[in-house]
């Protein structure tokens, strides 16, 4: 449809009338595909029209370079090699500051099956490491779970755990370069849930 839309707005158009080389002189072929179609039909081409609209919007750069360096594969694979190595890292930081789910469930005074049903239903923070799930220990106040990180836990939209993990470290721009974890320390509990929807446009 967006493309039907585009096409529209794009081909030259023989009406007759001054201006018809704008948008405006281009409606009345939208608007005869318009009156052809059934209700459904009729709202994906005003949201078609929308987008494309929205497109034909968007800034451009003035020019671009004549020429676009080639990238080598060895600066590929040294990128690649740093990133794996970061991320490694970082996992290992994760694990060390992280407790089992026999800790778990031990501090709570609980069942391993309890500790499970909980983190199932989005109580727990946790991520799954060597056959278990390790649960961080920055969720936990004098060996009970903390309720804003658990509200802010479930307002994130589905990901790898791991990284929905460490999001609640890592500075955010949404709460002025702090990590969710400090913004919760400072009790701001409604905006770090508002920026964890915002995961994945960082």
């Amino acid at each position: 449809m967006v493309a039907l839309v585009a096409l529209i707005l794009t081909k030259p158009y023989d009406g007759g009338m001054a201006g018809s080389d704008t948008l405006a002189g281009r409606l009345p072929d939208l608007a005869g595909l318009f009156r052809n179609l059934d209700e459904r039909e009729r709202r994906e081409l005003e949201d078609a029209f929308l987008r494309v609209l929205a497109l034909s919007q968007r800034s451009r750069p003035l020019a671009l370079p004549d020429e676009i360096p080639a990238v080598q594969p060895e600066q590929v694979a040294v990128a690649r090699a740093r990133n794996l190595q970061r991320a490694t890292e970082a996992r290992a930081d994760l694990i060390a500051e992280a407790l089992s789910t026999a800790e778990v469930a031990s501090m709570l005074g609980v069942s391993s099956a309890a500790v499970t049903k909980r983190r199932t239903k989005g109580d727990l923070v946790a991520f799954r490491h060597a056959g278990d799930w390790r649960y961080p220990r920055w969720q936990f106040d004098d060996g009970e779970p903390r309720a804003d990180v658990r509200r802010v836990w479930r307002a994130m939209p589905g990901r790898v755990a791991v990284g929905r993990v460490r999001w609640f470290t890592l500075p955010s721009r949404h709460l002025d370069d702090r990590t969710p974890l400090a913004a919760l320390d400072a009790g701001e509990a409604d905006r770090v849930a508002d920026a964890a929807t915002y995961i994945g446009a960082r």
